[in-house]
């Protein structure tokens, strides 16, 4: 995320559920390593996915094609079950970015999601596919925090209308998303950042 004049850019190490290695205690402990290599490489914060698997599917959801084919013949339920991060995971591994000098942000999906993560975080952070969650949104807009809001499959109707949410704090940040993943280099459209920079006059 680049501020408005460019001069200046925040960089957040990616860590979404990749720190699920087994038990709870190993799962702290690949957390904490996650941490330690995002601050030993000097990014300036790192972020994990809060969710829990009702909030994103109905139940007996089936399974997914894509993960079939990874091997991962599990359904949609079952998987995003194992990979939601406790609640009580939180907190912890908020005080050791403290310990490590990074922040601490981690994504939510639900209101509730949002309510558990908000003590421990600077900055929260909005997926492209909860971009139009009118609740979760209003929520996040009630905290006065900076809020990146990813882009991705969003229409600039779509685009406007988080601008009216947050417009009253002036806390949205917008970040520039092509939904593919992982996405060819000929279709990450980085050109749109100085556009959407340009024509919403807020940092992208």
């Amino acid at each position: 995320m680049t501020t408005k004049n460019q001069n200046s850019v925040f960089i957040i190490a990616e860590a979404g559920s990749n720190w699920k290695c087994g038990s709870y205690e190993d799962d702290i402990e690949c957390a904490k390593k996650l941490i330690e290599i995002a601050s030993k490489s000097g990014c300036d914060a790192i972020k994990f996915q809060t969710f829990r698997p009702e909030t994103l599917y109905v139940k007996n959801a089936g399974s997914s094609d894509y993960l079939s084919k990874q091997g991962m013949r599990s359904g949609i339920n079952e998987i995003f079950e194992n990979l939601s991060m406790p609640y009580e995971m939180i907190p912890e591994l908020a005080a050791y970015c403290i310990k490590k000098e990074i922040k601490f942000m981690s994504t939510p999906f639900s209101v509730e999601d949002a309510k558990q993560v908000d003590p421990y975080v600077e900055i929260h952070k909005v997926a492209s596919y909860e971009n139009n969650h009118v609740r979760l949104l209003e929520f996040l807009a009630e905290t006065k925090k900076p809020t990146f809001v990813s882009t991705g499959a969003t229409t600039y109707e779509e685009i406007d209308f988080l601008i009216d949410i947050f417009k009253k704090n002036n806390s949205l940040r917008l970040m520039q998303c092509t939904a593919k993943y992982p996405c060819p280099v000929n279709d990450l459209n980085l050109s749109v950042i100085s556009h959407l920079n340009s024509k919403y006059d807020i940092p992208v």
